[in-house]
């Protein structure tokens, strides 16, 4: 029998409550299953708040599912649930597989291609001294430094010249079965007037 591969992924909804979460699996790509659920019948698109390619996954699916039944909501059906992203992300570092990264213009950002883009320019985005944080799991997290005058960030002796490196040297050293790419600003945070916040939203 021949390995099957797909991907289990987390989406969520503007039009929906800020807790509920759509996590499921599709033999396609997640921006594919993005776009089928944007029917008539649903006012705004679903976003991919994160997915991951993996083996088996029906089998990952049936897992999620059983864990997350406690959150379990019949609003719209089986595969919603209420529950914080942070917790659902570390169901998915648990898990063996190699995280989605959209490339490409998500169905959202299609629909919205007339508004100005978020910001991704380290230099325009922190200011010198600011904080970066990626964390992996519960537990395993870094914190580095932005330095405006080499315009990156320090971690513990190390350098690094963009967001998506600092994040994927983590993975490297404490999952080195994760990602092979990652998108740093989907997947970090920053320090705001003694908050952090996710890097996506800048």
């Amino acid at each position: 029998m021949t390995a099957e591969y797909g991907y289990v992924y987390c989406l969520s909804n503007s039009s929906y409550h800020t807790d509920l979460l759509k996590v499921g699996m599709t033999m396609r790509s997640p921006a594919d299953r993005v776009r089928e659920l944007y029917t008539t019948g649903v006012p705004t698109p679903f976003k991919v708040e994160f997915a991951k390619k993996v083996l088996n996954p029906k089998q990952k699916e049936k897992t999620l599912h059983a864990i997350l039944s406690q959150y379990h909501t019949s609003y719209h059906g089986r595969e919603f649930f209420r529950v914080s992203l942070e917790e659902v992300r570390t169901f998915f570092d648990l898990m063996d597989g190699e995280r989605w990264v959209n490339n490409s213009l998500s169905f959202e950002d299609e629909e919205e291609s007339s508004t100005p883009t978020k910001c991704r320019v380290m230099s325009k985005c922190f200011t010198d001294g600011q904080r970066i944080r990626h964390t992996i799991g519960i537990n395993k997290t870094w914190i580095g430094i932005y330095d405006s005058l080499k315009n990156g960030i320090n971690h513990d002796t190390k350098f690094y010249k963009s967001v998506s490196g600092f994040a994927k040297a983590h993975y490297t050293i404490d999952r080195p079965d994760g990602a092979r790419e990652v998108n740093g600003w989907s997947v970090c945070e920053c320090e705001v007037n003694g908050e952090w916040i996710s890097t996506y939203n800048l």
